[in-house]
């Protein structure tokens, strides 16, 4: 398994590792991909990725995350910020692979399970359902499930991914999810444990890159950024958790400009990070 102590050590491995990849033609474009791929990030609040040519919106990511949050399915908010989600949507607006409307109800009862058994293996959520064989056909969503484990006294996070694509999708679902498993970190703590943040882990059966992220990825790999730790982290303070995330910091519902939510994830920033 790969080892990386930040997303932007990953990115750039990748990016080298994918330039030399053979090519497949899946769903009509042209890719670069490994298969059965597997990595680790032994500091999960080294997620913001500062190579400038990869122009990481740090803002959009965190955006994201207080859209699964909101656990609501509609796209109209989030896909002024990624017009992906406009283009997956189904004909009510809605999509499959808000990650929070399956992590919200089963949220509470993995944190009773690890309180109760902190060797417990059953820290699970499944994303993937058979029902989306069927339903949404444009969204089909890539996780299939998560897993928490607590040891050596650390909470570690796995994910398990059938597909990503590493420019857009990797980067941005390493970053929500890291946020997850922050946050749970500081709910088990609040029920009266003493975790540290352990790694995070990732599999995905296809890690790939499209032709048109082909130059991108050549840029990346030849860039010469300098690490600063500083900068790469994003680490959520202490007292947040999902329930204070709810009641105070809900991404909206209502219909508005791109710019406000911008604004109002800049705030929310402010509030919640370190």
């Amino acid at each position: 398994m790969q080892k990386f102590s930040s997303l932007n050590q990953l990115l750039k491995h990748y990016s080298e590792d994918l330039s030399k990849a053979p090519a497949v033609n899946a769903r009509n474009s042209k890719q670069k991909e490994r298969i059965f791929q597997s990595f680790q990030i032994e500091d999960p609040t080294r997620i913001n990725i500062t190579i400038p040519e990869r122009k990481f919106n740090t803002s959009y990511g965190i955006a994201e995350w207080l859209w699964y949050l909101s656990a609501n399915k509609s796209a109209n908010n989030i896909g002024k910020l990624a017009k992906i989600w406009e283009m997956i949507s189904d004909q009510h607006g809605e999509v499959e692979s808000n990650y929070g409307t399956y992590l919200i109800s089963q949220w509470n009862w993995i944190k009773e399970e690890i309180k109760k058994d902190t060797d417990t293996r059953r820290a699970t959520v499944v994303i993937n359902q058979i029902h989306h064989k069927y339903q949404n056909l444009k969204d089909y969503p890539c996780t299939h499930y998560i897993q928490f484990f607590v040891r050596d006294n650390k909470l570690h996070l796995g994910v398990n991914m059938r597909s990503n694509d590493l420019i857009f999708g990797l980067c941005n679902d390493v970053f929500t999810f890291c946020l997850f498993q922050q946050m749970m970190l500081n709910e088990l703590n609040a029920a009266g444990f003493d975790l540290e943040l352990g790694s995070y882990f990732h599999h995905a059966g296809s890690l790939h890159v499209y032709e048109r992220h082909f130059e991108m990825i050549e840029s990346i790999k030849n860039s010469n950024f300098p690490v600063d730790i500083s900068s790469e982290t994003c680490k959520l303070n202490s007292e947040v958790s999902w329930e204070l995330m709810s009641a105070n910091f809900p991404f909206p519902e209502t219909d508005v400009e791109k710019s406000e939510i911008y604004d109002y994830v800049s705030k929310v920033s402010k509030e919640i990070m370190v």
